[in-house]
């Protein structure tokens, strides 16, 4: 009851409604929840709307967290280690759908960077079939200008979710495979920035531009990939000094014509240039990094427990290996042996290698954990290690390495 009490001041404070058919807010069965992934608080939010809440899906990092992770075991939150594909999480799934209860997932498996709708995984039209129970999906609009990704305060803006019974129980049943996927994501695609322009959302805020730096580190003037230091409603790069400033409907402007005006497309511009600069520096032997976090507090746990902190020192990234310095020690972990590497809850760096799992908080906020899973997704590619690609990088990294090698 408190918790709802909450969001019922929370969704008219930040200006968020919903858009949701009668038999979907009173629906009183099993279901399944599938929608698109913007913020830290689109499981609350999603749910409040929903006469029967939902069992969420959720990364493991999130659980690790005190008290955040406390809060969401005691919501009934199931915990998924990203990256991996793991049948305990499908079994207890049907164990909630067979007791009644209802499920909620984000079938990108990732927050968008970007405003844009990532890759869904075929696999989810298999669960659909396999649980057997209604579909419904939910297409959030305008979450970006209210908790993108690389921000920290939440802004004023306006959210519209549009909530849709997308299969019902004789439609899981009857369709394929295909045909449910297909539905699925027609349904959950969807581009914020275009959306935004379109409806010329004012953001409330005058903290626009800061940590923008998390996603954006290429400059579109200079080139270098040194990313930005970031202020208020301004962000500039750290080797030209170029100024950009965020204005109040979340586009850029700048002293000099830019090539683009949004996060979007400079997002999958940058992308395509280091991953191209990459495919380059990985195949050269050198002792000197290709970057670094110069300083960071660094934690670690094994399996599922709580971090514990192994003091403050460094990451740098190599060729074939990545070097944790710390004071005393250093530690190496090849490209290879690493199990996962990107940004996760708070777009804090973590690592998977074997049963532990590492995290690299920044000293520096605009530090962009998205350079290092790019950089190491690419080093996968080129290893032939291709079922460790993240799903929503796999096709861009490969295709690029292809254009490379044809030219």
């Amino acid at each position: 009851m408190f918790v709802r009490l909450v969001m019922w001041f929370f969704v008219r404070y930040f200006r968020i409604t919903a858009r949701i058919p009668r038999q979907v807010a009173q629906i009183n069965e099993p279901y399944l929840l599938l929608a698109n992934h913007f913020g830290r608080y689109d499981p609350f939010i999603l749910s409040y709307f929903i006469g029967k809440p939902p069992h969420f899906i959720s990364s493991d990092a999130i659980l690790r967290d005190w008290p955040i992770g406390s809060f969401f075991k005691g919501l009934g939150a199931i915990p998924k280690k990203k990256g991996f594909r793991d049948t305990r999480v499908v079994r207890d799934m049907r164990t909630v759908v067979q007791a009644g209860g209802a499920l909620a997932l984000f079938p990108e498996g990732t927050r968008t960077w970007a405003g844009d709708t990532l890759y869904i995984d075929p696999a989810v039209a298999k669960l659909v079939r396999l649980l057997g129970v209604p579909v419904i999906t939910a297409r959030m609009q305008g979450a970006y200008a209210f908790d993108p990704r690389w921000a920290s305060p939440l802004r004023r803006a306006r959210v519209v979710i549009d909530y849709e019974l997308t299969l019902t129980k004789e439609e899981v049943r009857q369709l394929t495979e295909e045909e449910a996927y297909k539905k699925i994501t027609q349904r959950l695609s969807h581009n914020d920035i275009e959306w935004l322009r379109q409806h010329r959302v004012l953001i409330g805020s005058g903290r626009r531009a800061e940590h923008i730096g998390k996603i954006i580190f290429q400059c579109p003037q200079c080139k270098s990939f040194a990313g930005f230091k970031s202020h208020k409603n301004r962000f500039v790069c750290r080797h030209c000094q170029l100024p950009i400033t965020i204005d109040e409907y979340g586009f850029f402007t700048a002293p000099v014509k830019l090539p683009f005006d949004n996060p979007y497309k400079w997002f999958y511009w940058q992308a395509d240039n280091f991953i191209t600069e990459m495919l380059k520096q990985l195949t050269l032997t050198r002792d000197t990094p290709l970057f670094e976090i110069e300083r960071a507090v660094i934690t670690r746990t094994k399996g599922a427990g709580r971090m514990q902190k192994m003091g403050t020192g460094s990451l740098a990234f190599y060729p074939d290996h990545l070097c944790i310095t710390l004071p005393g020690h250093r530690i190496t972990f090849k490209h290879r042996d690493i199990d996962y590497l990107g940004p996760q809850y708070m777009e804090r760096l973590e690592m998977f290698e074997g049963d532990y799992a590492w995290r690299f908080t920044p000293q520096y906020p605009d530090e962009s954990g998205v350079k290092w899973e790019l950089a190491i997704n690419t080093a996968w590619a080129l290893a032939g290690q291709h079922t460790k690609l993240a799903p929503y990088w796999r096709e861009r990294i490969l295709q690029r390495i292809q254009r490379v090698r044809e030219n």
